[in-house]
């Protein structure tokens, strides 16, 4: 009976994506550092997951895309403006080292093309749009951070960092959240994030 269960095709299956989605999981964890990782990262994946599951979608490629969509950044910390673009060949190079099949592969590259919604195409599959809503979903949960990285990027003017955190979350409001279900799931935190930034305004 053991033996019959552990050469069972789907526990097979299931034991060899977890070594190698794990695989990829420490790796851009390392690269990524724990900062971007608990403030952006996993978040993407967290909501990934959540819509995968909500929409009846491969659970497994959406983690798989969540974690690598922002790799092209990763592995240079540049802040690179085309990320979408430089992030494929090292996100293909990548996985093929680990042992994904070519489908698999090209399924991630166009995640990572299409996640920015700004630019580059659009989302063609329900994975690639769950990434890309994912990944803005992702930012109502990590104010602080984009608090710390306006001001930053502001010479720490106080009023210009509030204003680019309000823009950025209207526009991932209004522009990338496509799915009515992403919508619905940060809603609250939209309307509060909101609230916070224009009070002083009363």
């Amino acid at each position: 009976m053991l033996r019959k269960l552990l050469l069972s095709p789907m526990l097979y299956e299931i034991i060899i994506y977890s070594f190698m989605i794990n695989k990829v999981r420490e790796l851009v964890k390392e690269k990524c550092g724990p900062e971007n990782w608990d403030y952006h990262i996993s978040l993407v994946v967290k909501y990934s997951k959540l819509l995968a599951k909500k929409l009846g979608s491969d659970e497994k490629i959406a983690e798989l895309g969540a974690l690598m969509h922002d790799i092209g950044w990763i592995v240079d910390m540049k802040n690179d403006p085309d990320h979408e673009i430089s992030g494929q060949p090292i996100a293909e190079q990548i996985l093929k080292d680990i042992g994904y099949p070519q489908k698999i592969i090209d399924e991630v590259k166009h995640i990572i093309a299409s996640h920015r919604g700004s630019t580059g195409p659009k989302p063609e599959t329900i994975t690639a749009k769950i990434v890309a809503n994912a990944d803005a979903m992702a930012h109502f949960d990590a104010i602080p951070w984009f608090m710390q990285l306006s001001l930053k990027n502001h010479d720490n003017d106080l009023e210009k960092a509030v204003n680019w955190i309000y823009n950025k979350i209207e526009r991932d409001w209004s522009q990338k959240l496509t799915l009515p279900e992403s919508k619905e799931i940060v809603k609250e935190k939209y309307e509060a994030i909101k609230l916070i930034l224009t009070s002083r305004n009363e």
